[in-house]
């Protein structure tokens, strides 16, 4: 998948790595990959922001995040 450069620089930045350390070190599993359906982000909001303020959620609530994955739901074959 094709990343824009302005979602890579969030989501390939070294704070996310670390959040996402941290994510699996709590939680005992890895934060789901990063996509465009599932963190669509909004007009004050890039999706690479959006993904990174899913992980600190989820660290701050203390419960992972679960979601059933929007990914494959533009393929139809």
């Amino acid at each position: 998948m094709y990343v824009a450069p302005t979602d890579a620089k969030i989501v390939n930045s070294e704070e996310v790595w670390e959040l996402k350390r941290q994510y699996e070190e709590r939680f005992g599993e890895r934060f789901i990959p990063f996509n465009y359906p599932d963190f669509p982000g909004d007009e004050n909001t890039l999706p690479g922001q959006a993904y990174k303020n899913a992980i600190i959620h989820a660290l701050e609530e203390g419960k992972p995040y679960h979601i059933v994955s929007k990914r494959y739901n533009v393929i139809d074959h």
